[in-house]
């Protein structure tokens, strides 16, 4: 089962359930309700777009098929083809242009362009006063008769004249040499080359500056153009009355992508050349509108696909395209497009019944459920309770409660046998694992009698200290705690466990009493060369004698002066070899002296050795017998090299401590020269080794949660506050209390062991005194050695522990830090 992931109570799974069923039943109706009615709505729409499209296609194409007809009519009257004079009301068609005005009110204007130049043309202003100010017509004009046509001088001449709505003259302007020649029109020229009528593309009409299309046809017998200008003011209006939905939109545009209608926008701009241009669809300010004929510039197939659903701004819209009849030659489409939530309101409304009632039912079956539930599951919570109680490590006994439910009844009977049993274990392998931890500790006492009772007593100090630091409840302790059995056991086995690694440091290291001890003293091997020093003094003075060499009173002085010499010199070496004072330089140099001293070797020294004495020495040639040797000597044969030069490149703990470069030196003079106590570099290093070897044992054992700290705290104590110690070198801030603790519970077990043969007791007060020198340095933690002092820790034990002659009298102010001096002085 995966730690971490988020569980549920029974009660709650219940509930869950019930409500999960009463929303995933409400969910599946709003589901089909939703979807039966959604295609119902857009079938709907569908046919609401179909009836919009066809009323406005057909009151489109009705009135270009119209004026289509007019304009085919018009030509063939015989009347039409007479060129106009500049009074255009003689005109034989004027009769003709006015009964179409007067009766078809969209139509703007009828036309009539001749070969030569000349124009007659009848606009309706009608009453609208913004076509009167574009044609600056006065006051009850309703027509605008223009014409072109050559004057007396047969120059062109353009003239004004503006009739009311009987046809009478109110006004009149001309202007010679008009500009205008219908000749270089669209409608003109593209008429010329049509058999039919035709209508140009949308475009602003040049006089009065509106949108509009022309349909124009050239005359029956030739000469001339009819055409028929429709502004499409007027449909756009009609555009505008249609009511679609709430949000729909309508208009018309060409495969070009530009809107030739749209009610509600200009679809007309001025041009940067102060021309009039329709607008783009990406230049309208409605971007539904960019969007839907992007859409059908897409896929311009409207067969397949006559209602089509689009996403405009994250919103779904309808739309459906209908073109404009092909008949009539024009490149146009009606659009409408509408958001799908106009036409599933209804929808929506019918949901929220159904959610509302949903909730209802909720309201009432949350509790009922949730009740129920949590009535089932409260046996199942008291054993998830007592379950928690065992994951803690807690047997302790509980009331006694049962289940209605059979199966629930029989897990609980379970559930409490199985405790039982778990509970007798844990203390049988609790009680195994704490005999083994003292049997290791107990093995490791009984290993040398150098160290004999130190594993056990450490951890009596460090209990003592610790249980005085969770009794602080102020200064620097004052957070720290052991509060579960489980802690003070967990600090308890790493106090017995913190030599463990001792158990790989060979004897003669731990025991080296002297300096050229390994597993015996070789003093005595020089004791013996020294032996052979005296026996050849001696017989060099007999063998004198006999040869009658020398005088014999002089032979004898010298005798007893070589003997004086030869055992002046062994008793140096002999007391060089104790370390109990300190190698200053002039004894090293003496040694060296001594060191010259040689005497004959007769016998092999190769044979009657092991393989690994051979190899070291096979280093080096065998020399001939007798050979010369000295004294004292550093041999190759005494440099025993080390397998790996970094002895923790596969470990991942971290250790920082310089490696030497050989495993053993056994040279002679150099164990003697050794400056301080009896051990070398390398014998130091073996021993200092037994902390990484404690690392590494418990770091490859696989301990509980509540043992998981034991590795650490038993393998800092030989670590500094300032870094300076080993084996990870750790400063004070990289360690736990519980580890600085045992720093100081190894150091002054050590100091006060009266069980090692190799140094005398200390008293308390001379033990305390290097302390406070050592805390003085940073080896230890100050407030710690603080609060062994205040607490009486050290006296408690010293009670138990001492012998009555270390028991000396101890002032404590005298070792106290300065920190807390001045705090009791305050």
């Amino acid at each position: 089962m995966p730690f971490g992931k988020k569980r549920l109570p029974f009660y709650v799974g219940i509930t869950t359930l019930v409500v999960a069923v009463i929303l995933f039943l409400s969910g599946l109706f709003v589901w089909i309700v939703n979807r039966e009615s959604k295609v119902a709505a857009l079938q709907m729409a569908e046919h609401l777009f179909t009836a919009i499209n066809a009323k406005n296609l057909r009151l489109y194409e009705d009135s270009l098929k119209c004026v289509a007809g007019l304009t085919g009519t018009a030509v063939r009257m015989p009347g039409m083809a007479v060129r106009p004079s500049l009074d255009g009301m003689s005109h034989p068609g004027m009769a003709v242009m006015f009964e179409i005005l007067t009766f078809h009110e969209f139509l703007f204007s009828v036309y009539c362009g001749y070969d030569d130049g000349s124009f007659i043309q009848l606009i309706a202003v009608r009453d609208q006063e913004k076509l009167r100010q574009i044609y600056g017509a006065p006051q009850g004009a309703w027509f605008v008769l223009r014409t072109v046509a050559p004057n007396e001088f047969k120059t062109m001449e353009e003239c004004w004249q503006f009739l009311n709505q009987d046809h009478q003259l109110i006004k009149i302007s001309n202007d010679l040499d008009p500009g205008y020649d219908p000749r270089r029109r669209p409608w003109y020229t593209r008429a010329q080359q049509k058999s039919a009528s035709f209508f140009t593309k949308p475009y602003v009409f040049s006089s009065s500056k509106l949108p509009g299309v022309t349909c124009s046809e050239a005359l029956s017998g030739g000469g001339g153009v009819f055409g028929v200008d429709v502004t499409l003011e007027r449909f756009a209006m009609s555009l505008k009355q249609q009511k679609v939905s709430d949000h729909a939109v309508l208009f018309v545009f060409d495969h070009d992508g530009t809107i030739i209608l749209n009610p509600k926008e200009n679809p007309v701009k001025l041009g940067t050349d102060n021309q009039l241009t329709f607008l783009k669809a990406s230049e309208f300010r409605d971007p539904r509108i960019h969007r839907v004929v992007n859409n059908f510039l897409e896929n311009s197939d409207i067969k397949t696909t006559p209602v089509r659903e689009i996403v405009i701004n994250k919103i779904p819209y309808l739309v459906r395209f209908n073109r404009v009849l092909s008949q009539l030659n024009i490149d146009q489409l009606i659009a409408v497009a509408a958001p799908v939530s106009d036409f599933t309101g209804h929808i929506t409304r019918m949901q929220n019944h159904i959610v509302v009632f949903a909730a209802l039912m909720l309201l009432v079956m949350i509790p009922l459920s949730f009740f129920i539930a949590r009535t089932i599951s409260s046996s199942l919570m008291r054993l998830e309770v007592e379950s928690r109680k065992i994951q803690e490590s807690d047997f302790s006994g509980t009331d006694s409660f049962d289940s209605g439910i059979k199966e629930i009844h029989s897990l609980i009977t379970a559930f409490f046998m199985m405790k039982k049993t778990i509970s007798r274990l844990l203390a049988q392998q609790r009680n195994l694992f704490d005999n083994f931890v003292k049997l290791i500790a107990g093995a490791i006492d009984a290993k040398s009698a150098y160290t004999g009772g130190h594993c056990a007593r450490v951890p009596v100090i460090a209990m003592m200290l610790a249980e005085a630091a969770c009794k602080c409840d102020k200064g620097p302790f004052a957070e720290f705690a052991m509060d579960s059995a489980d802690e003070r056991w967990e600090f308890e086995v790493a106090a017995w466990l913190h030599d463990c690694g001792k158990v790989t440091t060979p004897e003669h290291v731990v025991d080296k009493a002297t300096k050229l001890e390994t597993i015996y003293n070789r003093i005595h091997e020089i004791r013996m060369r020294f032996e052979v020093l005296l026996r050849d003094a001696r017989i060099e003075y007999y063998q004198k004698r006999l040869d009658r060499e020398g005088d014999p009173d002089e032979l004898e002085a010298r005798l007893k002066k070589a003997y004086r010499d030869i055992t002046d010199d062994f008793t140096f070496v002999a007391e060089c070899n104790t370390g109990e004072e300190f190698m200053a330089d002039e004894k090293i140099e003496r040694l060296k002296r001594i060191a010259g001293r040689t005497w004959m070797r007769h016998l092999d020294d190769r044979i009657g050795i092991s393989e690994t004495e051979t190899a070291l020495k096979c280093r080096t040639p065998a020399p001939v017998l007798p050979v010369e040797e000295h004294v004292l000597a550093d041999k190759d044969e005494h440099q025993i090299p080390r397998q790996e030069n970094d002895p923790f490149k596969d470990t991942p703990h971290g250790f920082n401590m310089p490696v030497p470069e050989l495993l053993y030196n056994q040279g002679e003079l150099y164990n003697l020269s050794i400056r301080k106590g009896t051990l070398s570099a390398e014998d130091r290093f073996k021993i200092q080794d037994h902390i990484v070897q404690t690392i590494n044992m418990l770091g490859k054992l696989e301990f509980p949660d509540y043992l998981a700290n034991v590795p650490e705290y038993a393998g800092a104590h030989h670590e500094t506050m300032i870094g300076t110690g080993y084996p990870k070198g750790q400063k004070k801030e990289n360690m736990s209390i519980p580890a600085r603790i045992m720093a100081i519970a190894d150091i002054f077990e050590a100091l006060t062991a009266a069980d090692r043969p190799y140094k005398q007791a200390k008293s308390l007060g001379e033990a305390l005194r290097i302390m406070s020198f050592m805390r003085n340095d940073q080896d230890i933690d100050p407030a710690l050695f603080d609060l062994f002092l205040t607490s009486g820790v050290y006296k408690v034990y010293a009670s138990r522990y001492l012998k009555p002659d270390q028991l000396d009298v101890v002032d404590i102010r005298t070792y106290l830090s300065s920190a807390q001096k001045n705090r009791n002085q305050s």
